[in-house]
C-alpha cells in the first residue's frame, strides 16, 4: 500500500465514523476540502462510490459499509501489531529457550518459572533438559537463549549469573539405619555404596562431589550409574545405595527415600543462570533482571 492511499483510507474511515465531514476533518486536524478531495480520489480508484453525501447528511454506500469493516479489521490487526511489536522490544513479549539439569527442575526453577509466567504472561517458555556442558555448547550455537547449569563458567564469550547456591544432602532408603537421625555426618557415609550419575553426562557434578568428599576423609565407593535424577532416587529406594544430592529445598517427595541435611557443612553447588554475550533477545534480559528481583532471590540456607 502506497502512502498516498493509505493517507485516503485513514481519512474515509474518519468520515465513516463521524459521517460528518467537518468533525472529521476538524478530529483528522485537516482541511475540509482535502478531505473531500482524498475520499473522491479513493473512490475514483476503486471504482465504487462509498459515500452518500448533500448538504446536510453524510452516509455509507452499502459498497462503503463493506469496504469500512474490511478496513477497520485492518486497522485492528495493524494496531494490535504495533503494540505487540513494542511488547517484544521491551521483553514483555516473546519466546525463550531455557536449558535446564536436574538440579534446577527438582529446585528452585519451577516456583521461578511461575512467578516469570505471573508477570511476563506473553513471554513465551521453551524448556529443553540438557547436560550442563551441552548446554555451553548450545549456547555458543544459538540453539539456547538460556542455560541453568552447574557453575563455574568459564567461557569469555558466556555471561552468568548465580541462581541458587544448592547444600548437599544425604538420600538414602527410608529404612537406612542413618535415616533415624534428623542430620548426617558426612564422614558417616564413608563405607556406604554410592549411586552417582553416568561419568559423562555428570562430568560438571561428579568432580566437585568427589572433592567435597576427599574434605571429609573419603573417595565415594560407586556401585551404580544412571542417567538422570529420577533412576538414582530409584536405585536409592530399591536398597542400591545411597547419594549425595545439591538442595535442601528438593522438589522430591517419595515415601521410600529419606532426605537429610549433613551436619556442619558449608558446601554449595552453583547453579548458574548463563546466556551468550551476543545473544540480544529481549526477554532473555527480562528473564535475567527478574532472576535478580528481591522476591526471586537465592533462599536463605536451612539450618
Amino acid at each position: 500500500m502506497n502512502r498516498f492511499l493509505a493517507l485516503q483510507i485513514h481519512y474515509f474511515m474518519a468520515v465513516a465514523e463521524e459521517l460528518h465531514f467537518r468533525r472529521a476533518s476538524e478530529r483528522l486536524h485537516v482541511a475540509q476540502p482535502a478531505v473531500s478531495r482524498a475520499i473522491r480520489q479513493l473512490e475514483t480508484q476503486l471504482g465504487v462510490k462509498l459515500l452518500e453525501r448533500d448538504n446536510r447528511n453524510v452516509s455509507l454506500t452499502a459498497g462503503g459499509k463493506a469496504f469500512y469493516r474490511e478496513c477497520r479489521k485492518a486497522a485492528d490487526i495493524m494496531e494490535g501489531a504495533e503494540a505487540q511489536a513494542i511488547r517484544a522490544a521491551s521483553g514483555e513479549a516473546g519466546h525463550l529457550i531455557i536449558g535446564y539439569i536436574d538440579f534446577a527442575i527438582n529446585g528452585p526453577l519451577p516456583g521461578r518459572l511461575s512467578r516469570f509466567y505471573e508477570d511476563f504472561p506473553d513471554v513465551g517458555i521453551e524448556l529443553v533438559r540438557r547436560n550442563s556442558h551441552e548446554q555451553l555448547e548450545d549456547l555458543t550455537s544459538g540453539r539456547l537463549d538460556l542455560g541453568l547449569l552447574i557453575g563455574p563458567v568459564t567461557s569469555d564469550k558466556i555471561a552468568h549469573h548465580t541462581f541458587h547456591q544448592a547444600p548437599y544432602v544425604a538420600v538414602l532408603p527410608r529404612d537406612h539405619p542413618l535415616a533415624a537421625r534428623r542430620t548426617i555426618p558426612l564422614e558417616a557415609l564413608a563405607n556406604e555404596p554410592f549411586i552417582l550419575g553416568n561419568q559423562d553426562a555428570w562430568r560438571h557434578f561428579i568432580p566437585q562431589l568427589q572433592s567435597y568428599c576427599l574434605e571429609a576423609g573419603f573417595i565415594p565407593r560407586v556401585v551404580r550409574e544412571a542417567p538422570s535424577s529420577d533412576s538414582i532416587f530409584g536405585l536409592v529406594a530399591a536398597r542400591m545405595g545411597v547419594t549425595l544430592y545439591p538442595d535442601g529445598d528438593l522438589n522430591h517427595s517419595r515415601e521410600d527415600l529419606a532426605i537429610r541435611p549433613l551436619e556442619n557443612s558449608n558446601a554449595r553447588l552453583s547453579i548458574e543462570l548463563a546466556w551468550h554475550v551476543d545473544n540480544a533477545n529481549p526477554a532473555l534480559t527480562a528473564f535475567i533482571e527478574h532472576a535478580k528481583l528481591p522476591h526471586v532471590m537465592n533462599p536463605a540456607p536451612r539450618t
